[in-house]
């Protein structure tokens, strides 16, 4: 359609979505929400979000076929709106690989997943160890192909107003805080991306933060393991035996443990002594 002067394609576990604007400050947006996923070519038979840049002062309109999503959004709006569009329209129709609910990291090939409820602090967690040696696939989506590979949805690291100040003194915050975009009371953090390998194991891990919480670490059974990844799974009902084949898998391939902590540091000296790759038990908490 003439009318859409930009264009971006976004790439993910081999599902596309094409962000359509006539709005350059739209462009420039999708670009930064979606940087690690873009993709140069993309059908005009695919699925598309359209930012329509309405009259001066009026905002932007956001359209999905012929259904509107969003009417007069802002433009400090639209970040977070249009990240959180794209993303579910991604995981939607999806019925080849699993989409969690977690966040994935990589530390010396091996990957870490949190999967977890909204509020239960990944991001943070997340935020904390990027700074003590783990690299970012994700803080929100994982999938979990048919074979059993991982792979994240690498997006701006999205931390609520309330976890701000904390990640304000991690000094290996301050130059991401100074490209961030404040959306919606949310700040959005720009990350680099993992380069993809395969990795060669993997530790699960949901994350239970509660003030004032002493350390506790509960191993799980692969039964546990697989009733808490089908709560994490968002495309269940795409899937055969809606998920629980690849969530059992999983769960009896690599350990688990269930977390709960009031302080970073603790989590991440207790993950030190992991061995993804042997499945080796940590000698003990600290």
């Amino acid at each position: 359609m003439s009318e859409f002067q930009y264009r971006v394609g976004v790439e993910f576990a081999g599902n596309t979505i094409q962000i359509r604007s006539n709005s350059p400050a739209a462009e420039r947006i999708a670009n930064f929400v979606f940087r690690h996923h873009l993709c140069p070519e993309v059908s005009e038979f695919c699925v598309a979000i359209d930012i329509l840049a309405q009259h001066e002062g009026a905002g932007f309109g956001l359209l999905v076929g012929d259904e509107l999503a969003a009417i007069a959004l802002g433009e400090s709006e639209l970040p977070v709106t249009l990240m959180q569009l794209g993303q579910r329209m991604l995981v939607f129709n999806e019925s080849r690989q699993a989409m969690l609910h977690a966040a994935l990291l990589v530390r010396n090939n091996c990957g870490y997943l949190f999967p977890a409820a909204a509020g239960s602090g990944k991001t943070t967690l997340t935020a904390w160890l990027l700074g003590h040696g783990y690299s970012l696939l994700s803080d929100e989506l994982a999938t979990v192909g048919e074979t059993g590979q991982l792979d994240g949805f690498t997006r701006p690291l999205n931390i609520k107003p309330g976890s701000r100040p904390l990640l304000d003194s991690f000094e290996w915050m301050a130059q991401p805080l100074a490209q961030s975009v404040v959306s919606c009371d949310v700040t959005l953090i720009p990350w680099g991306r993992k380069p993809e390998s395969a990795l060669s194991g993997l530790v699960i891990v949901n994350p239970c933060y509660s003030v004032d919480a002493s350390l506790s670490i509960e191993r799980l059974s692969p039964g546990i393991c697989t009733k808490e990844l089908m709560g994490s799974l968002l495309n269940a009902r795409n899937l055969p035996k809606h998920g629980l084949i690849s969530m059992k898998a999983l769960a009896v391939k690599w350990k688990s443990y269930r977390v709960r902590y009031s302080r970073l540091q603790e989590v991440s000296a207790w993950l030190d002594q992991v061995v993804p790759s042997t499945g080796i038990e940590p000698v003990s908490a600290p």
